[in-house]
């Protein structure tokens, strides 16, 4: 009998993080969902307190699949947000 290692190592991939906006006045944001249970609804939640707080030029909304990689087409407008909020529901 031969024993097999099905672990494969790693890989990792560096990247670096957006700059942080100076404010959110004028900017528009996005709200991407991931399809469980109550993630449209916190994201109301977020959008009406962005919109008590800010003065955001709009929203942009969207659902996401967690379970797997999304390739860039299926993210819709997300490039057109200056900031994205993604809610996981449960």
């Amino acid at each position: 009998m031969k024993l097999v290692d099905p672990v494969v190592p790693p890989t990792t991939m560096s990247a670096t993080l957006a700059p942080r906006l100076r404010t959110l006045d004028g900017a528009r944001i996005g709200l991407w969902a991931n399809m469980k249970l109550n993630s449209a609804e916190l994201l109301q939640e977020v959008e009406a307190e962005l919109r008590a707080r800010h003065e955001i030029a709009g929203v942009v909304t969207g659902v996401y699949h967690p379970a797997r990689v999304m390739r860039p087409h299926e993210w819709g407008s997300l490039d057109s947000c200056d900031a994205v909020v993604l809610a996981n529901g449960d």
